[in-house]
């Protein structure tokens, strides 16, 4: 049994890791996914302009070296204070090198693991960068050797490697519902619904048949209402536009936080520009998934459907497919809230779409886990 087991899920918004230690209890662990190549002296300068006065959790100041030299990569929330961006046409699995690295670091040194324990990974690549895994796995492997986080060095040896394309996670989760035999009678699609892109897998008679990934993810919808407005910055529409939901009209509250001019005369005309980009780009947005849709899909006798912009056009997808049985997850969303206690007295409606954004990594987990028993 390794230290330390846990599955990754290098989100374009966010970075997704449920683990757990000898103890077998699960725990989530959330980065945020920006990236960044600093020196080390930038780092230095960084925490004498901070002072004393900061006491950082280590998931909020990830930086990490691998190997000799004065460079850095600097991760999550503190690659954000340096003006990260992520970055959509990138490779996602060199950045998830470093989320990886950084996540086990965070872990290690946030449950006081030795400076030399061992891993089981398990870890989701989006489908057009699936036949990576090996090298993927090649890299963790070199890197958990021997890197330094935070200035205390590592020492990792990875026992075990598994990953599978997104939503390779849920697929498994409805084998372990229905049983091997129903999968087998099945021809199954699994719609993944992600900031930086959608993506398909098609599953037939037990088999993966075909995969498909498009870059029409959220991220194109905010692009086109950044296009249309003025002022705004990519950060606050994603989360202003997801928190809208449907209820796109000039009096929603969460429309005032994106209004930046001071007059009331103003306010009136930038909050209908603003809604009028909204609307438009979903339109669009829309209509270019569903043409995706009517290309990619076959006749299917169940949909399985995930992914954080995929609550976002709830409505239009049970329209779209109301003639076949849709999949949400809400049972498995039910057993990861109880089993990591998401607590909902601050937010109800954000830890329900947080749960929902993690059925696909805990799908992933709980096979993963179930494995390691069947070899152990």
């Amino acid at each position: 049994m390794s230290d330390l087991t846990l599955t990754f899920d290098p989100g374009s918004s966010l970075s997704k890791v449920i683990y757990h230690l000898r103890d077998r209890t699960p725990r989530l662990l959330l980065m945020e996914p920006e990236v960044i190549q600093l020196s080390i002296r930038s780092i230095e300068a960084h925490r004498v302009t901070r002072g004393s006065l900061s006491v950082a959790r280590s998931k909020d100041d990830a930086w990490l070296q691998c190997g000799a030299g004065e460079q850095c990569q600097v991760i999550g929330y503190l690659a954000r204070q340096f003006l990260a961006t992520v970055r959509m046409n990138e490779v996602k699995y060199e950045r998830a090198l470093y989320k990886v690295l950084a996540a086990v670091g965070t872990i290690a040194q946030e449950t006081n693991l030795p400076k030399k324990f061992s891993i089981a990974l398990s870890a989701l690549l989006p489908y057009g960068e699936y036949q990576d895994a090996q090298r993927f796995h090649q890299l963790l492997k070199q890197h958990l050797k021997h890197y330094s986080f935070r200035g205390e060095r590592l020492q990792a040896k990875l026992e075990t490697f598994e990953c599978r394309p997104e939503g390779g996670g849920l697929a498994m989760a409805r084998v372990t519902q229905n049983g091997a035999e129903w999968f087998q009678q099945q021809t199954l699609a699994v719609l993944m619904f992600g900031h930086r892109n959608t993506s398909l897998l098609l599953f037939e008679r037990g088999k993966l048949a075909i995969g498909n990934t498009t870059d029409l993810g959220f991220h194109q919808l905010v692009d086109k209402v950044l296009n249309r407005t003025s002022g705004q910055s990519a950060d606050s529409l994603t989360s202003a536009i997801y928190s809208i939901g449907n209820q796109i009209v000039p009096d929603n509250p969460q429309l005032q936080h994106l209004v930046k001019t001071r007059s009331p005369t103003e306010q009136e005309l930038e909050r209908e520009q603003i809604v009028t980009a909204i609307l438009t780009a979903r339109e669009e947005y829309w209509s270019r998934l569903q043409d995706w849709l009517d290309t990619m899909l076959p006749n299917v006798t169940e949909v399985i459907i995930s992914g954080g912009a995929a609550l976002y056009l709830h409505d239009e997808l049970e329209n779209y497919f109301n003639r076949t049985p849709t999949y949400w997850g809400t049972d498995l969303q039910r057993r990861l809230q109880d089993l990591l206690g998401l607590d909902y007295r601050s937010s109800r409606s954000d830890a329900e779409a947080l749960s929902f954004r993690l059925i696909d990594v805990f799908g992933m987990y709980c096979d993963f886990v179930e494995q390691l028993a069947e070899v152990a």
